[in-house]
C-alpha cells in the first residue's frame, strides 16, 4: 500500500493552514481588553470643518479657484462664477451627488483641462470628497487661495488616519511586550 504524501505546493491544504494561522493568531486574548477600550474611549477625533469654494469662469469652461475657506462642519458648498454674471451654489445633496460622479470618474480626471469638474476635484472639495494627492496649483487663481486651506488639509489628513487606525495596540497577536519576560 502507497502512502499519498502532500507536496508543499498543496494548495488547499496550504489555504486551510493560512486560514486557520489568521483566524487564532488575529483573536485578541488580551484580558485587559475592556480596560483598553475606555483607556482610548476619550480620544475620539473630531471631524474636520467644511469648506466653501469658490470657483469663477475666466472663459467658456474655463475655471479657476477664486477663495477657499473652511465653515462649520455640514455646511460645504461650492460657488460657482459664471463669466456671464450667473452666480450659482452647489450644496447639500447636489453637492454631494456632484462629487459622488467626480470620484467615480477619476481617470477622465487625471487627464486635466481645466474644466469645471477637474478643477472641483482638485480644489479642498474634492479633498474632502477622497482624494489623496495634494492640489494641482495650475488650478488655482493664485498661490495664496490655496495656502488658505493647507491647515485645513493638514486637519483631514489627521483625521483620516486616526479615523481609520485600529482603535488599541494591545491586543492581538502581534500585540509585544514591554519586558523580556513572558508570561
Amino acid at each position: 500500500m502507497k502512502k499519498r504524501y502532500l507536496t508543499i505546493g498543496d494548495f488547499k491544504r496550504n489555504a486551510f493552514i493560512v486560514a486557520a494561522a489568521a483566524t487564532m493568531g488575529l483573536t485578541s486574548c488580551d484580558p485587559n481588553t475592556q480596560q483598553t477600550d475606555e483607556r482610548t474611549a476619550g480620544t475620539e477625533v473630531p471631524a474636520p470643518d467644511g469648506v466653501i469654494t469658490e470657483l469663477t469662469e475666466e472663459a467658456p469652461d474655463e475655471w479657476k479657484i477664486t477663495d477657499e475657506r473652511t465653515t462649520a462642519p455640514g455646511h460645504s458648498m461650492a460657488i460657482l462664477k459664471y463669466n456671464d454674471g450667473r452666480v450659482d451654489t452647489l450644496q447639500g445633496l447636489a453637492l454631494e451627488n456632484q462629487m459622488r460622479d467626480l470620484a467615480s470618474n477619476q481617470q477622465q480626471l487625471n487627464q486635466g483641462g481645466f474644466g469645471l469638474s477637474n478643477v472641483l476635484w482638485w480644489s479642498a472639495m474634492g479633498y474632502m470628497a477622497g482624494r489623496m494627492m495634494s492640489p494641482r496649483p495650475a488650478y488655482y487663481a493664485n498661490p495664496g487661495v490655496m495656502n488658505n486651506t493647507a491647515a485645513w488639509r493638514q486637519n483631514v489628513q489627521t483625521y483620516r488616519q486616526q479615523a481609520t487606525a485600529p482603535r488599541t495596540g494591545q491586543s492581538g497577536y502581534f500585540r509585544g511586550r514591554s519586558s523580556g519576560a513572558g508570561a
